[in-house]
């Protein structure tokens, strides 16, 4: 099932972490996806981290990633 798709701030909060807590973790391969946003005043286009809840709860439920304290 999947779940919700959040920021990077939002499951940091979910985890009750901080968020260079959450780009470590992106570094040991927590799955997220990059969602393109554009800027209409700067006519330009940024990228945004997003992050499925379901995902990231069964990454870190892996025994591999348990090892490391929260």
């Amino acid at each position: 099932m999947p779940g919700v798709q959040v920021s990077k701030a939002d499951l940091a909060h979910i985890f009750g972490v901080d968020q260079p807590t959450i780009d470590g973790w992106i570094e040991k391969g927590l799955p997220h996806m990059q969602k393109r946003i554009q800027d209409r005043e700067r006519q330009s286009f940024t990228r945004d981290l997003i992050f499925d809840t379901a995902d990231a709860i069964n990454w870190r439920l892996t025994a591999n990633n348990l090892a490391e304290d929260w």
